[in-house]
Protein backbone atom coordinates (compact mmCIF):
# COMPACT_ATOMS: atom_id res chain seq x y z
CA UNK A 1 0.00 0.00 0.00
CA UNK A 2 2.70 2.00 0.09
CA UNK A 3 2.90 2.42 -3.11
CA UNK A 4 -0.27 4.82 -3.23
CA UNK A 5 1.46 7.81 -1.91
CA UNK A 6 5.29 7.15 -3.59
CA UNK A 7 6.32 9.67 -6.49
CA UNK A 8 9.03 7.72 -7.97
CA UNK A 9 12.09 10.59 -8.86
CA UNK A 10 11.24 11.02 -12.70
CA UNK A 11 13.01 13.20 -15.34
CA UNK A 12 11.21 15.94 -15.75
CA UNK A 13 8.39 15.20 -18.89
CA UNK A 14 6.66 19.01 -19.18
CA UNK A 15 7.92 19.22 -23.19
CA UNK A 16 5.81 16.00 -24.17
CA UNK A 17 3.06 17.34 -21.92
CA UNK A 18 2.77 20.37 -23.44
CA UNK A 19 2.54 18.84 -26.70
CA UNK A 20 -0.27 15.88 -25.89
CA UNK A 21 -1.97 18.93 -24.01
CA UNK A 22 -2.32 21.13 -27.52
CA UNK A 23 -2.82 18.16 -29.13
CA UNK A 24 -5.64 17.42 -27.35
CA UNK A 25 -7.67 20.53 -27.59
CA UNK A 26 -7.18 21.21 -31.26
CA UNK A 27 -8.98 18.57 -32.86
CA UNK A 28 -11.70 19.34 -30.32
CA UNK A 29 -12.19 22.50 -31.24
CA UNK A 30 -11.59 21.79 -34.75
CA UNK A 31 -14.14 19.28 -35.33
CA UNK A 32 -16.86 21.71 -33.39
CA UNK A 33 -15.88 24.41 -35.41
CA UNK A 34 -16.77 22.36 -38.52
CA UNK A 35 -19.76 20.85 -37.12
CA UNK A 36 -18.49 17.32 -36.40
CA UNK A 37 -17.71 17.19 -32.45
CA UNK A 38 -18.17 13.29 -32.54
CA UNK A 39 -15.09 13.27 -34.73
CA UNK A 40 -13.06 15.95 -33.15
CA UNK A 41 -13.03 14.02 -30.08
CA UNK A 42 -12.46 10.82 -31.54
CA UNK A 43 -9.13 12.48 -33.02
CA UNK A 44 -8.25 13.65 -30.12
CA UNK A 45 -7.30 10.41 -28.69
CA UNK A 46 -4.63 10.29 -31.74
CA UNK A 47 -2.60 12.90 -29.04
CA UNK A 48 -2.21 10.37 -26.90
CA UNK A 49 0.55 8.90 -29.13
CA UNK A 50 2.68 12.42 -27.31
CA UNK A 51 2.97 10.40 -24.29
CA UNK A 52 5.66 7.82 -25.41
CA UNK A 53 8.07 10.74 -26.37
CA UNK A 54 10.23 13.29 -24.35
CA UNK A 55 13.75 11.42 -23.73
CA UNK A 56 15.63 11.04 -26.99
CA UNK A 57 16.84 13.04 -30.30
CA UNK A 58 14.60 14.50 -32.69
CA UNK A 59 15.08 10.86 -35.08
CA UNK A 60 13.92 8.91 -31.78
CA UNK A 61 11.53 11.29 -30.43
CA UNK A 62 9.88 10.92 -33.94
CA UNK A 63 9.90 7.55 -34.05
CA UNK A 64 8.87 6.70 -30.85
CA UNK A 65 6.12 9.41 -31.59
CA UNK A 66 5.01 7.51 -34.52
CA UNK A 67 4.54 4.21 -33.77
CA UNK A 68 2.78 4.80 -30.90
CA UNK A 69 0.65 6.99 -32.97
CA UNK A 70 0.11 4.01 -35.56
CA UNK A 71 -0.92 1.40 -32.70
CA UNK A 72 -3.55 4.16 -31.81
CA UNK A 73 -5.11 4.09 -35.21
CA UNK A 74 -4.67 0.22 -35.43
CA UNK A 75 -6.56 0.14 -32.30
CA UNK A 76 -9.04 2.76 -33.17
CA UNK A 77 -9.60 0.84 -36.48
CA UNK A 78 -10.05 -2.54 -34.94
CA UNK A 79 -12.48 -1.10 -31.89
CA UNK A 80 -14.42 0.96 -34.18
CA UNK A 81 -15.15 -1.33 -36.81
CA UNK A 82 -16.22 -3.98 -33.79
CA UNK A 83 -18.75 -1.48 -32.21
CA UNK A 84 -21.97 -2.86 -31.44
CA UNK A 85 -20.96 -6.53 -32.03
CA UNK A 86 -19.88 -7.05 -28.18
CA UNK A 87 -19.15 -10.69 -28.51
CA UNK A 88 -16.84 -9.69 -31.34
CA UNK A 89 -15.40 -6.76 -29.77
CA UNK A 90 -14.24 -8.22 -26.92
CA UNK A 91 -12.53 -11.03 -29.14
CA UNK A 92 -10.79 -8.60 -31.26
CA UNK A 93 -9.47 -6.61 -28.52
CA UNK A 94 -8.15 -9.32 -26.82
CA UNK A 95 -6.28 -10.23 -29.78
CA UNK A 96 -5.46 -6.36 -30.31
CA UNK A 97 -3.94 -6.48 -27.16
CA UNK A 98 -1.45 -9.05 -27.05
CA UNK A 99 -0.28 -7.90 -30.61
CA UNK A 100 0.24 -4.58 -28.74
CA UNK A 101 1.68 -6.30 -25.84
CA UNK A 102 4.41 -7.58 -27.93
CA UNK A 103 5.07 -5.15 -30.60
CA UNK A 104 5.61 -2.19 -27.79
CA UNK A 105 7.55 -4.75 -25.28
CA UNK A 106 9.75 -5.52 -28.50
CA UNK A 107 10.04 -2.07 -28.81
CA UNK A 108 10.75 -1.18 -25.30
CA UNK A 109 8.30 1.66 -25.24
CA UNK A 110 8.23 3.78 -22.54
CA UNK A 111 5.25 4.11 -19.97
CA UNK A 112 1.95 4.12 -20.30
CA UNK A 113 3.07 0.94 -22.86
CA UNK A 114 -0.16 -0.78 -24.09
CA UNK A 115 -2.43 0.98 -21.74
CA UNK A 116 -3.38 3.82 -24.64
CA UNK A 117 -3.66 1.26 -27.72
CA UNK A 118 -6.06 -0.79 -25.72
CA UNK A 119 -7.81 2.07 -23.96
CA UNK A 120 -8.27 4.05 -27.70
CA UNK A 121 -9.68 0.18 -29.16
CA UNK A 122 -11.57 -0.22 -25.95
CA UNK A 123 -13.15 3.42 -26.52
CA UNK A 124 -13.96 2.52 -29.83
CA UNK A 125 -15.49 -0.09 -29.26
CA UNK A 126 -18.12 1.70 -27.55
CA UNK A 127 -18.79 4.05 -30.15
CA UNK A 128 -21.88 4.30 -32.02
CA UNK A 129 -21.69 1.94 -35.16
CA UNK A 130 -20.04 3.15 -38.41
CA UNK A 131 -17.59 5.85 -39.71
CA UNK A 132 -14.73 3.94 -39.20
CA UNK A 133 -12.31 5.07 -41.84
CA UNK A 134 -13.12 8.86 -40.77
CA UNK A 135 -12.32 8.06 -37.16
CA UNK A 136 -8.80 6.35 -38.16
CA UNK A 137 -8.19 9.03 -40.53
CA UNK A 138 -8.76 11.39 -37.79
CA UNK A 139 -6.40 9.44 -35.17
CA UNK A 140 -3.77 8.75 -37.01
CA UNK A 141 -3.80 12.86 -38.46
CA UNK A 142 -3.72 14.39 -34.67
CA UNK A 143 -0.73 11.77 -34.23
CA UNK A 144 1.29 13.03 -37.32
CA UNK A 145 1.06 16.18 -35.84
CA UNK A 146 1.80 14.92 -32.26
CA UNK A 147 4.84 13.06 -34.30
CA UNK A 148 5.66 16.69 -35.73
CA UNK A 149 5.49 18.71 -32.95
CA UNK A 150 7.61 15.87 -30.74
CA UNK A 151 10.88 15.81 -33.67
CA UNK A 152 10.81 20.00 -33.85
CA UNK A 153 10.46 20.32 -29.91
CA UNK A 154 13.38 17.80 -29.64
CA UNK A 155 15.18 20.05 -31.81
CA UNK A 156 14.57 23.43 -30.49
CA UNK A 157 14.62 22.42 -26.73
CA UNK A 158 16.72 20.39 -24.38
CA UNK A 159 15.77 16.93 -23.99
CA UNK A 160 13.69 16.67 -20.40
CA UNK A 161 15.62 13.71 -19.13
CA UNK A 162 18.60 11.61 -19.88
CA UNK A 163 18.75 10.84 -23.66
CA UNK A 164 18.35 7.48 -25.04
CA UNK A 165 21.55 5.84 -26.62
CA UNK A 166 22.39 6.52 -29.86
CA UNK A 167 20.10 5.47 -32.74
CA UNK A 168 23.62 3.87 -34.64
CA UNK A 169 23.32 1.51 -31.71
CA UNK A 170 19.96 1.05 -29.45
CA UNK A 171 17.33 3.18 -31.57
CA UNK A 172 13.95 2.34 -31.91
CA UNK A 173 14.61 0.24 -35.10
CA UNK A 174 17.86 -1.51 -33.86
CA UNK A 175 16.13 -2.18 -30.70
CA UNK A 176 13.23 -3.74 -32.19
CA UNK A 177 15.75 -5.67 -34.44
CA UNK A 178 17.63 -7.25 -31.87
CA UNK A 179 14.86 -8.38 -29.65
CA UNK A 180 13.30 -9.87 -32.35
CA UNK A 181 15.89 -12.04 -33.12
CA UNK A 182 15.57 -13.36 -29.62
CA UNK A 183 11.69 -13.80 -29.69
CA UNK A 184 11.70 -17.97 -29.80
CA UNK A 185 13.59 -17.85 -26.32
CA UNK A 186 12.10 -14.76 -24.96
CA UNK A 187 9.48 -14.91 -22.50
CA UNK A 188 7.83 -11.70 -24.23
CA UNK A 189 5.37 -14.05 -25.95
CA UNK A 190 4.18 -15.87 -23.33
CA UNK A 191 3.73 -11.91 -21.30
CA UNK A 192 1.41 -10.87 -24.67
CA UNK A 193 -0.81 -13.96 -24.56
CA UNK A 194 -1.71 -13.49 -21.04
CA UNK A 195 -2.41 -9.77 -21.47
CA UNK A 196 -4.40 -10.90 -24.46
CA UNK A 197 -6.18 -13.54 -21.88
CA UNK A 198 -7.20 -11.03 -19.32
CA UNK A 199 -8.13 -8.32 -21.66
CA UNK A 200 -10.34 -11.38 -23.07
CA UNK A 201 -11.26 -12.49 -19.71
CA UNK A 202 -12.52 -9.45 -18.37
CA UNK A 203 -14.24 -8.43 -21.45
CA UNK A 204 -16.51 -11.89 -21.13
CA UNK A 205 -17.20 -11.32 -17.55
CA UNK A 206 -18.64 -7.80 -18.20
CA UNK A 207 -21.17 -9.23 -20.78
CA UNK A 208 -22.13 -12.07 -18.40
CA UNK A 209 -22.46 -9.52 -15.36
CA UNK A 210 -24.30 -6.96 -18.18
CA UNK A 211 -22.44 -4.02 -16.92
CA UNK A 212 -22.81 -1.68 -19.50
CA UNK A 213 -19.70 -1.93 -22.13
CA UNK A 214 -17.29 -3.88 -21.60
CA UNK A 215 -14.55 -1.55 -23.16
CA UNK A 216 -13.84 0.13 -19.59
CA UNK A 217 -13.16 -3.43 -17.71
CA UNK A 218 -10.94 -4.72 -20.73
CA UNK A 219 -8.68 -1.75 -20.55
CA UNK A 220 -8.78 -1.73 -16.72
CA UNK A 221 -6.88 -5.63 -17.32
CA UNK A 222 -4.42 -3.94 -20.12
CA UNK A 223 -3.43 -1.47 -17.74
CA UNK A 224 -2.78 -3.93 -14.73
CA UNK A 225 -0.24 -5.48 -17.11
CA UNK A 226 1.28 -2.90 -18.87
CA UNK A 227 4.41 -3.09 -17.23
CA UNK A 228 4.20 -7.03 -17.45
CA UNK A 229 2.18 -10.24 -16.83
CA UNK A 230 3.94 -11.47 -13.82
CA UNK A 231 2.39 -12.11 -10.87
CA UNK A 232 4.10 -9.96 -8.23
CA UNK A 233 3.92 -6.96 -10.90
CA UNK A 234 0.17 -7.52 -11.80
CA UNK A 235 -1.13 -8.04 -7.98
CA UNK A 236 0.56 -4.73 -7.04
CA UNK A 237 -0.93 -3.04 -9.75
CA UNK A 238 -4.23 -4.57 -9.60
CA UNK A 239 -4.73 -2.71 -6.30
CA UNK A 240 -3.52 0.51 -7.45
CA UNK A 241 -5.31 0.56 -10.55
CA UNK A 242 -8.76 -0.11 -8.20
CA UNK A 243 -7.99 2.36 -5.64
CA UNK A 244 -7.06 5.16 -8.37
CA UNK A 245 -10.48 4.27 -10.34
CA UNK A 246 -12.90 4.74 -7.45
CA UNK A 247 -11.07 7.91 -6.64
CA UNK A 248 -11.15 8.65 -10.96
CA UNK A 249 -14.31 7.73 -10.59
CA UNK A 250 -15.62 10.63 -7.93
CA UNK A 251 -13.96 12.97 -10.24
CA UNK A 252 -15.33 11.47 -13.01
CA UNK A 253 -19.06 12.02 -11.55
CA UNK A 254 -18.39 15.56 -10.70
CA UNK A 255 -17.14 16.49 -13.90
CA UNK A 256 -19.89 14.72 -16.11
CA UNK A 257 -22.30 16.07 -13.88
CA UNK A 258 -21.89 19.43 -14.93
CA UNK A 259 -22.10 18.25 -18.78
CA UNK A 260 -19.32 20.34 -20.29
CA UNK A 261 -19.61 21.17 -23.49
CA UNK A 262 -17.72 23.59 -26.45
CA UNK A 263 -14.68 24.76 -25.40
CA UNK A 264 -14.84 23.61 -21.72
CA UNK A 265 -14.47 19.57 -22.76
CA UNK A 266 -11.69 20.69 -24.98
CA UNK A 267 -10.21 22.03 -22.31
CA UNK A 268 -11.22 19.95 -19.93
CA UNK A 269 -9.71 16.81 -21.79
CA UNK A 270 -6.13 18.79 -22.52
CA UNK A 271 -5.90 19.20 -18.65
CA UNK A 272 -6.71 15.68 -18.30
CA UNK A 273 -3.94 14.12 -21.01
CA UNK A 274 -1.24 17.20 -19.45
CA UNK A 275 -1.80 15.66 -15.76
CA UNK A 276 -1.57 12.30 -16.73
CA UNK A 277 1.66 12.17 -18.82
CA UNK A 278 3.60 14.48 -15.94
CA UNK A 279 2.21 11.74 -13.51
CA UNK A 280 1.66 8.63 -14.99
CA UNK A 281 5.60 6.92 -14.57
CA UNK A 282 5.98 8.50 -11.51
CA UNK A 283 2.60 7.04 -9.40
CA UNK A 284 0.64 5.00 -11.27
CA UNK A 285 -2.16 5.07 -9.03
CA UNK A 286 -2.34 8.85 -9.20
CA UNK A 287 -2.82 8.50 -12.60
CA UNK A 288 -5.43 6.00 -12.94
CA UNK A 289 -6.97 9.07 -11.43
CA UNK A 290 -7.07 11.12 -14.09
CA UNK A 291 -7.16 8.58 -16.73
CA UNK A 292 -11.01 7.57 -15.51
CA UNK A 293 -12.33 11.01 -15.92
CA UNK A 294 -10.50 10.84 -19.16
CA UNK A 295 -12.32 7.88 -20.87
CA UNK A 296 -15.70 8.53 -18.85
CA UNK A 297 -15.97 12.20 -20.41
CA UNK A 298 -14.99 10.68 -23.65
CA UNK A 299 -17.42 8.39 -24.15
CA UNK A 300 -20.04 10.63 -22.47
CA UNK A 301 -19.17 13.45 -24.61
CA UNK A 302 -19.35 11.43 -28.16
CA UNK A 303 -22.26 9.34 -27.65
CA UNK A 304 -24.32 12.08 -25.88
CA UNK A 305 -25.52 9.76 -22.50
CA UNK A 306 -26.44 11.60 -19.58
CA UNK A 307 -27.05 8.43 -16.89
CA UNK A 308 -23.46 9.98 -15.37
CA UNK A 309 -24.41 8.37 -11.33
CA UNK A 310 -25.18 4.49 -13.80
CA UNK A 311 -22.05 5.33 -15.83
CA UNK A 312 -19.30 6.11 -12.86
CA UNK A 313 -20.71 3.09 -10.77
CA UNK A 314 -20.91 0.84 -14.08
CA UNK A 315 -16.99 2.05 -14.34
CA UNK A 316 -16.40 0.66 -10.62
CA UNK A 317 -17.73 -2.72 -11.22
CA UNK A 318 -15.75 -3.07 -14.59
CA UNK A 319 -12.91 -2.24 -13.10
CA UNK A 320 -13.08 -4.82 -10.26
CA UNK A 321 -13.80 -7.21 -13.13
CA UNK A 322 -10.94 -6.43 -15.32
CA UNK A 323 -8.25 -5.93 -12.02
CA UNK A 324 -9.14 -9.67 -10.73
CA UNK A 325 -8.92 -10.89 -14.77
CA UNK A 326 -5.01 -9.43 -14.84
CA UNK A 327 -4.63 -10.77 -11.63
CA UNK A 328 -5.84 -14.33 -12.25
CA UNK A 329 -3.53 -13.88 -15.73
CA UNK A 330 -0.93 -13.02 -13.65
CA UNK A 331 -0.55 -16.72 -12.63
CA UNK A 332 -0.58 -18.47 -15.65
CA UNK A 333 2.75 -19.77 -15.64
CA UNK A 334 4.48 -23.21 -15.02
CA UNK A 335 7.64 -23.98 -12.97
CA UNK A 336 9.63 -26.00 -16.00
CA UNK A 337 8.65 -22.82 -18.46
CA UNK A 338 10.18 -20.59 -15.85
CA UNK A 339 13.27 -22.79 -15.30
CA UNK A 340 13.51 -23.55 -19.36
CA UNK A 341 13.56 -20.00 -20.63
CA UNK A 342 16.11 -18.94 -17.46
CA UNK A 343 18.24 -22.32 -19.03
CA UNK A 344 17.98 -20.85 -22.30
CA UNK A 345 18.85 -17.41 -21.65
CA UNK A 346 22.22 -18.44 -19.78
CA UNK A 347 23.30 -20.36 -22.54
CA UNK A 348 22.73 -18.09 -24.83
CA UNK A 349 24.88 -15.37 -23.15
CA UNK A 350 28.04 -18.12 -22.76
CA UNK A 351 27.18 -18.91 -26.73
CA UNK A 352 27.57 -15.03 -27.93
CA UNK A 353 30.64 -14.97 -25.43
CA UNK A 354 32.67 -17.52 -27.37
CA UNK A 355 31.06 -16.17 -30.58
CA UNK A 356 32.81 -12.91 -29.49
CA UNK A 357 36.36 -14.68 -28.05
CA UNK A 358 36.57 -15.90 -31.57
CA UNK A 359 35.42 -13.78 -33.92
CA UNK A 360 37.66 -11.07 -32.07
CA UNK A 361 36.06 -7.16 -32.01
CA UNK A 362 33.63 -7.88 -34.32
CA UNK A 363 30.67 -4.95 -33.76
CA UNK A 364 27.67 -7.73 -34.95
CA UNK A 365 29.46 -10.27 -32.03
CA UNK A 366 29.42 -7.21 -29.52
CA UNK A 367 25.70 -6.56 -29.84
CA UNK A 368 25.14 -10.14 -30.16
CA UNK A 369 26.43 -10.69 -26.98
CA UNK A 370 24.70 -7.24 -25.73
CA UNK A 371 21.31 -8.69 -26.96
CA UNK A 372 21.91 -12.03 -25.15
CA UNK A 373 22.89 -10.32 -21.70
CA UNK A 374 19.99 -8.34 -21.96
CA UNK A 375 17.49 -11.13 -22.52
CA UNK A 376 19.18 -12.61 -19.52
CA UNK A 377 18.30 -10.07 -17.24
CA UNK A 378 14.39 -9.77 -18.53
CA UNK A 379 14.15 -13.14 -18.06
CA UNK A 380 15.67 -13.01 -14.25
CA UNK A 381 13.51 -10.24 -13.80
CA UNK A 382 10.49 -11.82 -15.20
CA UNK A 383 10.79 -15.08 -13.28
CA UNK A 384 11.91 -13.49 -10.40
CA UNK A 385 8.09 -11.62 -10.29
CA UNK A 386 6.29 -14.52 -10.39
CA UNK A 387 4.10 -16.15 -7.62
CA UNK A 388 6.12 -18.25 -5.03
CA UNK A 389 6.20 -21.91 -6.60
CA UNK A 390 7.67 -20.13 -9.81
CA UNK A 391 10.32 -18.05 -7.80
CA UNK A 392 11.83 -20.51 -5.95
CA UNK A 393 12.14 -22.87 -9.19
CA UNK A 394 14.05 -20.76 -10.84
CA UNK A 395 16.26 -19.15 -8.06
CA UNK A 396 18.10 -22.17 -8.74
CA UNK A 397 19.83 -20.36 -11.62
CA UNK A 398 20.59 -17.28 -9.40
CA UNK A 399 24.22 -18.36 -8.91
CA UNK A 400 25.08 -19.17 -12.47
CA UNK A 401 23.15 -16.14 -14.22
CA UNK A 402 25.04 -13.70 -11.71
CA UNK A 403 28.21 -15.41 -12.61
CA UNK A 404 27.40 -15.75 -16.36
CA UNK A 405 26.83 -12.08 -16.35
CA UNK A 406 30.42 -10.65 -14.75
CA UNK A 407 31.54 -13.33 -17.39
CA UNK A 408 29.73 -11.77 -19.99
CA UNK A 409 30.88 -7.92 -18.49
CA UNK A 410 34.71 -9.52 -18.38
CA UNK A 411 34.50 -10.80 -22.29
CA UNK A 412 33.43 -7.00 -23.17
CA UNK A 413 35.37 -4.96 -21.02
CA UNK A 414 38.58 -7.28 -21.13
CA UNK A 415 38.58 -9.24 -24.48
CA UNK A 416 42.50 -8.90 -25.20
CA UNK A 417 43.15 -11.56 -21.85
CA UNK A 418 40.83 -13.69 -22.86
CA UNK A 419 42.17 -14.60 -26.49
CA UNK A 420 45.74 -15.12 -25.16
CA UNK A 421 44.05 -18.94 -25.45
CA UNK A 422 40.70 -18.12 -27.36
CA UNK A 423 40.32 -22.13 -28.20
CA UNK A 424 40.88 -23.49 -25.56
CA UNK A 425 39.02 -20.91 -23.67
CA UNK A 426 35.76 -21.23 -26.35
CA UNK A 427 35.67 -25.12 -25.66
CA UNK A 428 35.21 -24.55 -21.85
CA UNK A 429 32.78 -21.94 -22.11
CA UNK A 430 30.74 -24.18 -24.84
CA UNK A 431 30.97 -27.42 -22.11
CA UNK A 432 29.57 -25.02 -19.81
CA UNK A 433 26.69 -24.26 -22.30
CA UNK A 434 25.98 -28.18 -22.53
CA UNK A 435 25.96 -28.68 -18.95
CA UNK A 436 23.97 -25.96 -18.27
CA UNK A 437 21.22 -27.09 -20.93
CA UNK A 438 21.35 -30.09 -21.81
CA UNK A 439 19.49 -29.58 -25.50
CA UNK A 440 22.81 -27.79 -26.51
CA UNK A 441 23.32 -28.85 -30.22
CA UNK A 442 26.78 -29.90 -29.44
CA UNK A 443 25.72 -31.81 -26.24
CA UNK A 444 23.65 -34.22 -28.03
CA UNK A 445 25.65 -35.69 -30.39
CA UNK A 446 28.00 -36.46 -27.43
CA UNK A 447 27.78 -40.83 -27.15
CA UNK A 448 27.63 -40.77 -23.28
CA UNK A 449 26.16 -37.45 -22.51
CA UNK A 450 26.92 -36.00 -19.05
CA UNK A 451 23.91 -34.78 -17.13
CA UNK A 452 23.94 -31.27 -15.73
CA UNK A 453 26.00 -31.04 -12.27
CA UNK A 454 24.57 -29.33 -9.55
CA UNK A 455 24.33 -25.35 -10.68
CA UNK A 456 26.43 -24.08 -7.55
CA UNK A 457 29.37 -25.76 -8.89
CA UNK A 458 28.94 -24.53 -12.39
CA UNK A 459 28.78 -20.87 -10.92
CA UNK A 460 31.62 -21.40 -8.73
CA UNK A 461 33.33 -22.67 -11.69
CA UNK A 462 32.70 -19.42 -12.95
CA UNK A 463 33.81 -17.28 -10.12
CA UNK A 464 37.06 -19.32 -9.92
CA UNK A 465 37.83 -18.32 -13.59
CA UNK A 466 36.89 -14.91 -13.41
CA UNK A 467 39.02 -14.52 -10.38
CA UNK A 468 41.98 -16.21 -12.58
CA UNK A 469 41.64 -20.02 -11.49
CA UNK A 470 41.98 -21.10 -14.33
CA UNK A 471 39.81 -23.32 -16.69
CA UNK A 472 36.60 -22.50 -16.35
CA UNK A 473 35.06 -25.97 -16.56
CA UNK A 474 33.43 -27.70 -13.85
CA UNK A 475 34.22 -31.26 -12.93
CA UNK A 476 31.20 -33.27 -14.26
CA UNK A 477 29.40 -35.15 -11.22
CA UNK A 478 26.95 -37.69 -12.97
CA UNK A 479 23.55 -37.59 -11.20
CA UNK A 480 20.11 -39.18 -11.47
CA UNK A 481 17.80 -37.61 -9.56
CA UNK A 482 16.34 -34.09 -10.16
CA UNK A 483 18.54 -30.86 -9.34
CA UNK A 484 18.81 -28.81 -6.21
CA UNK A 485 15.13 -27.28 -5.00
CA UNK A 486 13.44 -29.93 -7.17
CA UNK A 487 14.57 -28.08 -10.82
CA UNK A 488 13.52 -30.40 -14.00
CA UNK A 489 16.60 -30.87 -15.93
Amino acid sequence: MRELFVLHPMPSRRRSATIAAVCTAAPILAGQALGQPVVGLVASTGALAALYGGRGTPRQEAGAVAGAALALAVGMAVGSSLAGHDRLAVLGTALWAAVAALFLALAQARPPGIVMPVLVCSVGTGLPPGHTGLRVLAVAGVGCSATVLSWLAARVFRTDGPSRPTAAEHGPGNRLLSATRSLPSSPLPWMAVRTGAAVGLAGTASLLCQVGRPYWAMAAAAAVLARGSHAISANTRAVLRGVGTAAGCLLAGALAATHPRGVAIAVLLAALTFVIELVVARNYAIAMVFVTPLSVLLVTSATGATAVLTITADRLLETVLGCAAAAAAGQLVTRRWAVRHRREAVTAVLRAAVELIEAGPEPGRAAALHDAVALLRLVSERTAGERRGVRVAASALDQVSAATLSLAQRVTEQPDGLRADAAGTARALRHLAELVDPCEPHAAHRPAPAVPPPLTELARALDDWLAGGGNPAPRVVPATGPLPGGMPR
